[in-house]
């Protein structure tokens, strides 16, 4: 006696899936996994005494991956969303008592009538949170139903994607981290992410993956005087990498956010390094050598760390004092072995170090 579950379409698949699994205990020998952007998440084959506990531990992976979605980075308190026509049909078949309801959750009776019926309302985020657990619905699928947020004094800005694990979003932090950063304006309570090059091919880069993420939207370009060119989000998206990014934990300083170093994924880890390689990497065919160097010593370290996940041994850090009293570390990678490893998972975008990295890889093919 045996049986197969399985789902493909539109729907959140773990509770799905995870139901089947129950209803298909105690048949003999199984196995299961459940897979996510491309990776498995859990996989396991046993006998069917294991299988209550198996199905329970797929249940308690649920949070993790439902951790990864950008809403979860937000105090929801700062902001305002949207929702789905579709999803404010739910709310309104569930809210009966209006009055009773606004009182549960602290607001008026017109605010809760508003939610439920005014198409394309703005809510406050953290009152639909108290709302839908009230109504018992879950967080996941709030974020799923969420189509616009931003905070009071910023344009909206549009989801096409949440999941923190994208190539777009992996770029654009090492972009914040290289080139980039946040300004910070603490008494107005404004947050603003920025990007500084002078390579147009970069800023299109840079520019291409925001929009890929949260849609279309102005951006904020000014040239200086140096000819760099500059882009600046809306407080609402630097509002959302000051919190992915910890600034404020981390007293503004610049350093990886966790969730890149718990990733599995080289390509996205080359991703998020090819970013910062294209801002602060130097590449010498002649002398053999690809170096990062930063200011800060913490930074440098945190990205020899991602350098290293990707199989890549780097040479130990050293201090560089410029004539100017400027302290930098930087790191280097030689070696064949490395630099198949970095064309392979990392590479350039900057088309200067594309053609030093093609003369590079091609003084070994010679040998």
């Amino acid at each position: 006696m045996c049986g197969i579950i399985g789902y493909i379409g539109e729907k959140e698949a773990n509770d799905i899936l995870i139901q089947g699994l129950e209803r298909l205990e105690y048949r003999g020998y199984d196995s299961d996994l459940i897979s996510s952007e491309n990776r498995f998440s859990y996989k396991r084959t046993g006998s069917n005494q294991n299988m209550n506990y198996d199905v329970q531990k797929l249940k308690d992976i649920q949070p993790s991956e439902e951790g990864m979605n950008i809403l979860n980075f937000m105090n929801p308190e700062d902001y305002y969303c949207r929702i789905s026509l579709s999803f404010q049909k739910i709310l309104e078949q569930k809210i009966t008592n209006y009055t009773k309801i606004g009182k549960t959750v602290n607001v008026s009776r017109a605010t809760i009538a508003r939610i439920s019926t005014v198409e394309n309302y703005w809510m406050n985020f953290e009152t639909l949170l108290v709302l839908a657990s009230f109504l018992n619905i879950t967080k996941n699928e709030i974020f799923d139903n969420i189509t616009s947020i931003k905070t009071h004094n910023s344009f909206p800005v549009y989801f096409n994607l949440k999941n923190l694990k994208s190539p777009a979003l992996f770029r654009i932090i090492g972009h914040i981290l290289g080139d980039g950063g946040i300004h910070v304006a603490e008494k107005a309570g404004r947050f603003k992410a920025f990007y500084t090059n002078n390579k147009k091919e970069l800023i299109d880069s840079f520019s291409q993956d925001v929009k890929e993420i949260f849609g279309e939207f102005k951006l904020y370009h000014r040239i200086r005087a140096s000819q760099v060119n500059e882009i600046w989000l809306p407080t609402t998206i630097g509002t959302i990498f000051y919190n992915i990014m910890n600034y404020e934990v981390l007293n503004k300083k610049k350093r990886i956010p966790k969730f890149i170093f718990e990733t599995h994924d080289k390509y996205l880890l080359g991703t998020f390094l090819q970013a910062l390689y294209d801002d602060e990497g130097y590449l010498y065919p002649e002398k053999r050598m690809i170096v990062i160097a930063q200011k800060s010593r913490d930074l440098i370290d945190d990205i020899r760390q991602v350098v290293i996940k990707l199989g890549i041994r780097p040479n130990q850090i050293l201090i560089h004092r410029s004539k100017n009293r400027t302290t930098m570390y930087y790191f280097s990678i030689t070696h064949r072995d490395n630099f198949k490893i970095f064309n392979e998972y990392i590479g350039f975008k900057h088309p200067v170090k594309i053609k030093k990295l093609e003369m590079l890889m091609k003084k070994y093919e010679e040998q």
